[in-house]
Protein backbone atom coordinates (compact mmCIF):
# COMPACT_ATOMS: atom_id res chain seq x y z
CA UNK A 1 0.00 0.00 0.00
CA UNK A 2 1.54 3.19 -0.81
CA UNK A 3 2.66 5.54 1.97
CA UNK A 4 1.11 8.69 2.45
CA UNK A 5 4.02 10.83 1.93
CA UNK A 6 4.05 8.60 -1.69
CA UNK A 7 0.62 9.84 -2.30
CA UNK A 8 1.90 13.54 -2.00
CA UNK A 9 4.72 13.05 -4.12
CA UNK A 10 2.32 11.49 -6.36
CA UNK A 11 0.16 14.50 -6.73
CA UNK A 12 3.32 16.61 -6.74
CA UNK A 13 4.86 14.92 -10.37
CA UNK A 14 1.63 14.89 -11.76
CA UNK A 15 1.27 18.44 -11.67
CA UNK A 16 5.06 18.99 -12.68
CA UNK A 17 4.11 16.20 -14.92
CA UNK A 18 1.00 18.73 -16.76
CA UNK A 19 3.69 21.36 -16.56
CA UNK A 20 6.20 19.77 -18.64
CA UNK A 21 3.66 18.55 -20.88
CA UNK A 22 2.68 21.93 -21.95
CA UNK A 23 6.06 23.02 -22.64
CA UNK A 24 6.39 19.72 -24.35
CA UNK A 25 3.14 20.37 -26.21
CA UNK A 26 4.89 23.56 -28.18
CA UNK A 27 4.73 22.63 -32.01
CA UNK A 28 8.07 21.03 -33.69
CA UNK A 29 10.82 23.06 -34.43
CA UNK A 30 10.39 24.55 -38.51
CA UNK A 31 12.54 22.45 -40.17
CA UNK A 32 10.48 19.47 -38.94
CA UNK A 33 7.13 20.65 -40.18
CA UNK A 34 7.42 19.66 -43.96
CA UNK A 35 7.41 15.96 -42.99
CA UNK A 36 5.03 16.10 -40.45
CA UNK A 37 1.10 14.48 -41.98
CA UNK A 38 -1.54 13.39 -39.96
CA UNK A 39 -0.07 13.21 -36.91
CA UNK A 40 2.57 10.99 -38.03
CA UNK A 41 6.14 11.92 -38.94
CA UNK A 42 7.89 10.88 -42.41
CA UNK A 43 11.38 11.30 -42.89
CA UNK A 44 11.60 11.81 -46.43
CA UNK A 45 15.12 13.13 -47.40
CA UNK A 46 16.27 13.56 -44.31
CA UNK A 47 17.19 17.30 -44.64
CA UNK A 48 15.93 17.43 -41.13
CA UNK A 49 19.08 16.08 -39.84
CA UNK A 50 21.72 17.85 -41.89
CA UNK A 51 23.15 19.56 -38.34
CA UNK A 52 24.48 16.59 -37.90
CA UNK A 53 26.61 16.02 -40.12
CA UNK A 54 30.42 16.75 -40.62
CA UNK A 55 29.72 19.36 -43.64
CA UNK A 56 26.89 21.24 -41.75
CA UNK A 57 26.29 24.92 -41.86
CA UNK A 58 25.83 27.01 -39.00
CA UNK A 59 22.28 27.16 -39.53
CA UNK A 60 21.77 23.40 -40.10
CA UNK A 61 23.40 23.17 -36.73
CA UNK A 62 20.89 25.73 -34.68
CA UNK A 63 18.24 23.61 -36.05
CA UNK A 64 19.95 20.44 -35.39
CA UNK A 65 19.83 21.85 -31.47
CA UNK A 66 16.21 23.07 -31.83
CA UNK A 67 15.41 19.06 -32.66
CA UNK A 68 17.51 17.62 -30.02
CA UNK A 69 16.05 19.78 -27.34
CA UNK A 70 12.83 19.84 -28.42
CA UNK A 71 12.88 15.58 -28.15
CA UNK A 72 14.55 16.32 -24.82
CA UNK A 73 11.54 18.04 -24.10
CA UNK A 74 9.21 15.31 -24.85
CA UNK A 75 11.29 12.61 -22.78
CA UNK A 76 11.47 14.44 -19.62
CA UNK A 77 7.73 15.06 -19.92
CA UNK A 78 6.83 11.71 -20.59
CA UNK A 79 9.26 10.47 -17.51
CA UNK A 80 7.14 12.58 -15.59
CA UNK A 81 4.09 11.48 -16.39
CA UNK A 82 5.04 7.76 -16.12
CA UNK A 83 6.51 8.70 -12.63
CA UNK A 84 3.27 10.32 -11.67
CA UNK A 85 0.65 7.49 -13.17
CA UNK A 86 3.29 4.76 -11.48
CA UNK A 87 3.33 6.31 -8.28
CA UNK A 88 -1.01 6.60 -8.37
CA UNK A 89 -0.07 2.76 -8.50
CA UNK A 90 1.52 2.44 -5.45
CA UNK A 91 5.50 2.31 -7.61
CA UNK A 92 8.21 4.99 -7.08
CA UNK A 93 10.17 4.10 -9.90
CA UNK A 94 13.76 5.21 -10.17
CA UNK A 95 14.60 8.73 -11.02
CA UNK A 96 16.77 7.84 -14.16
CA UNK A 97 13.96 5.46 -15.53
CA UNK A 98 14.24 4.52 -19.37
CA UNK A 99 11.57 5.53 -21.38
CA UNK A 100 10.27 5.14 -24.85
CA UNK A 101 8.41 8.21 -26.21
CA UNK A 102 4.52 7.57 -26.33
CA UNK A 103 4.39 10.50 -28.41
CA UNK A 104 4.54 9.37 -31.63
CA UNK A 105 6.44 11.96 -34.03
CA UNK A 106 8.65 12.58 -31.01
CA UNK A 107 9.78 9.01 -30.97
CA UNK A 108 10.40 8.64 -35.09
CA UNK A 109 12.53 11.95 -34.63
CA UNK A 110 14.81 10.21 -31.78
CA UNK A 111 14.89 7.26 -34.28
CA UNK A 112 17.28 8.29 -37.02
CA UNK A 113 19.22 6.07 -39.06
CA UNK A 114 22.40 5.29 -35.95
CA UNK A 115 26.36 5.92 -36.81
CA UNK A 116 25.90 8.16 -40.46
CA UNK A 117 26.64 11.21 -39.44
CA UNK A 118 30.39 10.57 -39.65
CA UNK A 119 30.59 11.44 -43.01
CA UNK A 120 29.08 14.63 -45.34
CA UNK A 121 24.91 14.54 -46.39
CA UNK A 122 25.95 14.28 -49.70
CA UNK A 123 27.35 10.92 -49.46
CA UNK A 124 24.54 9.76 -46.83
CA UNK A 125 22.19 11.04 -49.90
CA UNK A 126 23.48 8.32 -51.65
CA UNK A 127 23.02 5.53 -49.46
CA UNK A 128 19.41 6.62 -49.01
CA UNK A 129 18.60 6.29 -52.56
CA UNK A 130 19.80 2.34 -52.39
CA UNK A 131 18.33 2.13 -48.87
CA UNK A 132 14.85 3.58 -49.26
CA UNK A 133 13.74 1.01 -52.19
CA UNK A 134 14.43 -1.72 -49.74
CA UNK A 135 12.90 -0.49 -46.38
CA UNK A 136 9.68 0.99 -48.50
CA UNK A 137 8.78 -2.50 -49.98
CA UNK A 138 9.40 -4.34 -46.77
CA UNK A 139 6.92 -2.11 -45.30
CA UNK A 140 4.07 -2.79 -48.14
CA UNK A 141 4.97 -5.69 -47.86
CA UNK A 142 3.75 -5.77 -44.21
CA UNK A 143 0.64 -3.24 -45.14
CA UNK A 144 -0.23 -6.39 -47.72
CA UNK A 145 -0.11 -8.71 -44.60
CA UNK A 146 -2.09 -6.99 -42.31
CA UNK A 147 -4.70 -5.91 -44.95
CA UNK A 148 -4.80 -9.32 -46.20
CA UNK A 149 -5.87 -10.73 -42.27
CA UNK A 150 -8.18 -7.92 -41.34
CA UNK A 151 -11.84 -8.50 -41.24
CA UNK A 152 -14.34 -6.37 -39.90
CA UNK A 153 -16.48 -7.95 -36.50
CA UNK A 154 -13.74 -10.90 -35.80
CA UNK A 155 -13.82 -12.51 -33.07
CA UNK A 156 -11.53 -11.90 -30.18
CA UNK A 157 -9.87 -15.03 -30.17
CA UNK A 158 -9.28 -14.49 -34.19
CA UNK A 159 -7.81 -10.37 -33.69
CA UNK A 160 -5.87 -11.52 -31.04
CA UNK A 161 -4.30 -14.20 -32.93
CA UNK A 162 -3.85 -11.76 -36.45
CA UNK A 163 -2.82 -8.55 -33.97
CA UNK A 164 0.70 -9.11 -33.84
CA UNK A 165 1.36 -10.07 -37.01
CA UNK A 166 2.86 -6.40 -38.84
CA UNK A 167 4.98 -6.09 -35.96
CA UNK A 168 6.24 -9.11 -35.74
CA UNK A 169 7.26 -9.09 -39.64
CA UNK A 170 8.96 -5.84 -38.42
CA UNK A 171 10.88 -6.95 -35.55
CA UNK A 172 12.34 -9.59 -37.54
CA UNK A 173 13.12 -7.12 -40.15
CA UNK A 174 14.53 -5.08 -37.78
CA UNK A 175 16.91 -7.41 -36.47
CA UNK A 176 18.44 -8.23 -39.96
CA UNK A 177 21.43 -6.45 -38.74
CA UNK A 178 22.50 -9.69 -36.83
CA UNK A 179 23.31 -11.57 -39.57
CA UNK A 180 20.35 -13.92 -39.32
CA UNK A 181 19.12 -13.27 -43.15
CA UNK A 182 20.47 -13.88 -46.02
CA UNK A 183 21.07 -11.21 -48.30
CA UNK A 184 21.88 -8.34 -45.52
CA UNK A 185 25.89 -8.40 -46.04
CA UNK A 186 25.29 -7.22 -49.29
CA UNK A 187 24.03 -3.37 -47.91
CA UNK A 188 26.89 -1.18 -46.73
CA UNK A 189 26.15 -0.61 -43.00
CA UNK A 190 24.81 3.47 -43.77
CA UNK A 191 22.33 1.08 -45.98
CA UNK A 192 21.24 -1.10 -43.12
CA UNK A 193 21.06 1.74 -40.55
CA UNK A 194 18.62 3.83 -42.41
CA UNK A 195 16.65 0.20 -43.67
CA UNK A 196 16.97 -0.20 -39.40
CA UNK A 197 15.56 2.98 -38.90
CA UNK A 198 12.58 2.91 -40.97
CA UNK A 199 11.61 -0.27 -40.11
CA UNK A 200 11.88 0.31 -36.16
CA UNK A 201 9.56 3.63 -36.59
CA UNK A 202 7.16 1.19 -37.96
CA UNK A 203 7.38 -0.93 -35.42
CA UNK A 204 7.14 1.58 -32.39
CA UNK A 205 3.63 2.86 -34.22
CA UNK A 206 2.37 -0.61 -34.67
CA UNK A 207 3.18 -0.94 -31.14
CA UNK A 208 1.08 1.89 -30.14
CA UNK A 209 -1.87 0.77 -32.13
CA UNK A 210 -2.28 -2.77 -30.62
CA UNK A 211 -1.55 -1.17 -26.73
CA UNK A 212 -4.45 1.30 -27.32
CA UNK A 213 -6.25 -1.71 -28.90
CA UNK A 214 -5.36 -4.22 -26.14
CA UNK A 215 -6.05 -1.38 -23.46
CA UNK A 216 -9.64 -1.06 -24.78
CA UNK A 217 -9.95 -4.24 -24.83
CA UNK A 218 -8.95 -5.27 -21.42
CA UNK A 219 -11.18 -2.21 -20.16
CA UNK A 220 -14.03 -4.35 -21.39
CA UNK A 221 -13.45 -7.40 -20.77
CA UNK A 222 -10.71 -7.88 -18.22
CA UNK A 223 -7.17 -10.12 -18.88
CA UNK A 224 -7.77 -12.72 -21.99
CA UNK A 225 -7.96 -15.64 -20.23
CA UNK A 226 -7.02 -19.36 -21.61
CA UNK A 227 -10.17 -20.75 -20.96
CA UNK A 228 -11.99 -17.71 -22.96
CA UNK A 229 -9.59 -17.34 -25.89
CA UNK A 230 -7.48 -20.25 -26.48
CA UNK A 231 -3.69 -20.50 -25.05
CA UNK A 232 -2.89 -19.24 -28.33
CA UNK A 233 -4.59 -16.40 -28.19
CA UNK A 234 -4.11 -15.71 -24.74
CA UNK A 235 0.12 -15.72 -25.43
CA UNK A 236 -0.44 -13.42 -28.53
CA UNK A 237 -2.35 -11.23 -25.55
CA UNK A 238 0.35 -11.29 -23.36
CA UNK A 239 3.20 -10.57 -26.66
CA UNK A 240 1.28 -7.00 -27.54
CA UNK A 241 1.54 -6.10 -23.63
CA UNK A 242 5.22 -7.31 -23.59
CA UNK A 243 5.86 -4.87 -26.48
CA UNK A 244 3.72 -2.21 -25.09
CA UNK A 245 6.99 -0.34 -23.63
CA UNK A 246 5.46 2.97 -24.01
CA UNK A 247 2.84 2.88 -21.84
CA UNK A 248 4.71 1.47 -18.37
CA UNK A 249 1.52 1.34 -16.45
CA UNK A 250 -0.43 -0.54 -18.38
CA UNK A 251 1.99 -3.06 -18.46
CA UNK A 252 2.07 -3.11 -14.69
CA UNK A 253 -1.53 -3.33 -14.89
CA UNK A 254 -1.73 -6.47 -17.16
CA UNK A 255 1.19 -7.96 -14.55
CA UNK A 256 -1.31 -7.77 -11.51
CA UNK A 257 -4.25 -8.99 -14.03
CA UNK A 258 -2.58 -11.85 -14.48
CA UNK A 259 -1.58 -12.43 -11.18
CA UNK A 260 -4.46 -14.25 -9.68
CA UNK A 261 -4.62 -16.28 -12.46
CA UNK A 262 -1.38 -18.44 -12.20
CA UNK A 263 -3.02 -20.15 -9.83
CA UNK A 264 -5.94 -21.51 -12.29
CA UNK A 265 -4.20 -21.60 -15.16
CA UNK A 266 -6.07 -19.18 -17.11
CA UNK A 267 -2.40 -17.72 -18.14
CA UNK A 268 0.94 -18.64 -19.20
CA UNK A 269 3.26 -18.61 -16.19
CA UNK A 270 6.64 -18.23 -18.68
CA UNK A 271 4.55 -15.39 -20.17
CA UNK A 272 4.11 -14.27 -16.21
CA UNK A 273 7.52 -14.30 -15.39
CA UNK A 274 8.85 -12.82 -18.91
CA UNK A 275 6.30 -9.45 -18.62
CA UNK A 276 7.24 -9.18 -14.68
CA UNK A 277 10.94 -8.99 -15.49
CA UNK A 278 10.44 -6.38 -18.26
CA UNK A 279 8.51 -4.41 -16.27
CA UNK A 280 10.16 -4.93 -12.95
CA UNK A 281 13.56 -3.80 -14.49
CA UNK A 282 11.98 -0.68 -15.56
CA UNK A 283 10.28 0.13 -12.68
CA UNK A 284 11.99 -0.95 -9.91
CA UNK A 285 15.04 -1.76 -11.20
CA UNK A 286 15.35 -5.70 -10.97
CA UNK A 287 13.85 -8.73 -12.51
CA UNK A 288 13.14 -12.18 -10.28
CA UNK A 289 12.86 -14.79 -12.96
CA UNK A 290 16.36 -13.88 -14.85
CA UNK A 291 14.68 -13.68 -18.04
CA UNK A 292 16.33 -10.13 -19.50
CA UNK A 293 20.52 -10.06 -20.13
CA UNK A 294 23.14 -8.11 -21.16
CA UNK A 295 26.75 -8.41 -21.90
CA UNK A 296 28.70 -7.60 -19.56
CA UNK A 297 32.87 -8.34 -20.11
CA UNK A 298 32.23 -10.57 -23.50
CA UNK A 299 29.80 -12.85 -21.64
CA UNK A 300 25.95 -13.02 -21.85
CA UNK A 301 25.04 -12.44 -17.99
CA UNK A 302 21.54 -11.75 -16.52
CA UNK A 303 20.60 -8.19 -15.37
CA UNK A 304 20.06 -7.26 -12.16
CA UNK A 305 18.20 -9.69 -9.65
CA UNK A 306 16.03 -9.13 -7.03
CA UNK A 307 17.30 -12.54 -4.99
CA UNK A 308 20.56 -14.04 -7.32
CA UNK A 309 20.43 -17.08 -5.07
CA UNK A 310 16.90 -17.95 -5.31
CA UNK A 311 16.36 -17.23 -9.09
CA UNK A 312 16.67 -21.01 -10.06
CA UNK A 313 14.12 -22.15 -7.88
CA UNK A 314 11.27 -19.56 -9.36
CA UNK A 315 12.87 -20.56 -12.50
CA UNK A 316 11.78 -23.95 -12.05
CA UNK A 317 7.93 -22.84 -10.62
CA UNK A 318 7.40 -20.97 -13.61
CA UNK A 319 8.42 -23.92 -16.06
CA UNK A 320 11.63 -21.86 -17.26
CA UNK A 321 14.96 -24.11 -18.25
CA UNK A 322 17.89 -23.57 -15.28
CA UNK A 323 19.54 -20.41 -15.92
CA UNK A 324 23.09 -21.74 -17.13
CA UNK A 325 20.71 -23.76 -20.10
CA UNK A 326 19.01 -20.54 -21.21
CA UNK A 327 22.23 -18.53 -21.37
CA UNK A 328 23.68 -21.25 -23.68
CA UNK A 329 20.51 -21.04 -25.68
CA UNK A 330 20.92 -17.40 -25.92
CA UNK A 331 24.24 -17.66 -27.09
CA UNK A 332 23.80 -20.06 -29.88
CA UNK A 333 20.39 -17.90 -31.16
CA UNK A 334 22.60 -14.54 -30.63
CA UNK A 335 26.41 -14.96 -31.25
CA UNK A 336 29.07 -14.03 -28.93
CA UNK A 337 28.99 -11.12 -27.00
CA UNK A 338 31.02 -7.86 -28.43
CA UNK A 339 34.37 -8.24 -26.57
CA UNK A 340 36.03 -5.30 -24.48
Amino acid sequence: MIHLWAMHHARFLALAAMLVLTAAASPPPAVLAPYIHDGRFDPGDYSWLKGRFADASAADKTANAQVVAWVEACRQADREQTTAELADMGVLPPPGMSIVLRDPVCDAVAMPPRGTQRQTFAQFTQALDRATPIAETYLAAVRAAEETLAAADMPLREELLVRPVGEQMLRLGWNWSDGRIPGWDKLTADEKAIVVSRLGQAMAERDRRNTRWLKAVVEENGWPKISEVGERASGRAWLLVQHADADPPFQLKALRLMEPLLATGEVSKSNYAYLYDRVMLKIAGAQRYATQATCEGGKRVPRPLEDAAAVEARRQDMGLEPLGKNMARLQQVYGDCPKG
